[in-house]
């Protein structure tokens, strides 16, 4: 949670997104950045720092024929930040994309682009197949929205009881906490026992 608030942090300023977005096109040097967004130089390159402390970029310095070496400055890793906003609760995940697994899908897709034939019937092979996995990934995450609020409406419930539990008695507290270690989320874990120190002293 400390990382994805951080990172909240980061992308909230306009500027910083306006980078980011440039970034996705090709890599930059500085001074295209600032004459890009009409910001000077200094303050690009604080908000390049902030966003490689961040871990969402990286520089990489290139000679060229004539006069200093020019940092570049791109994209470093592909994330996907969501925020769950409920009546019952607030959190926030994040996903990395990582290397596709060899699945039926992966094989189709690998197929048509490898397919040979005129381009018209290419494109509209490719473009039933994306209609396709779009239409997949909008159930899924119909459904995994669903169950994220299930999931935060239980964590809710278990802390509030929690709470009355630590305010009751310590040790019934500790009891359950060591009973339960190994199988609520680590997360989740961590905040009961603030609960504790809060309520326990």
């Amino acid at each position: 949670m400390e990382e994805h608030g951080r990172l909240l942090d980061v992308l909230g300023n306009e500027t910083r997104r306006r980078i980011l977005l440039l970034l996705t096109k090709r890599p930059y040097f500085i001074s295209e950045l600032s004459k890009e967004l009409n910001v000077g130089q200094k303050a690009v390159l604080e908000h390049l720092r902030i966003l490689e402390g961040a871990g969402l970029i990286e520089g990489r310095v290139e000679k060229i024929p004539r006069g200093r070496p020019r940092k570049y400055y791109q994209i470093k890793r592909g994330i996907r930040l969501e925020v769950l906003l409920t009546p019952h609760s607030f959190g926030t995940e994040m996903y990395e994309p990582k290397v596709p697994r060899i699945t039926k899908e992966y094989e189709e897709v690998k197929q048509l682009i490898k397919s040979r034939g005129p381009v018209e019937i290419k494109v509209k092979e490719l473009a039933d197949f994306l209609n396709e996995i779009e239409e997949r990934i909008e159930e899924y995450m119909r459904m995994k929205s669903e169950l994220e609020e299930v999931r935060m409406l239980a964590e809710t419930y278990m802390r509030n009881l929690m709470l009355r539990v630590a305010k009751e008695s310590e040790d019934h507290f500790d009891e359950l906490l060591k009973e339960f270690e190994g199988i609520l989320p680590r997360e989740l874990i961590e905040e009961l026992k603030r609960i504790k120190k809060e309520f326990c002293i």
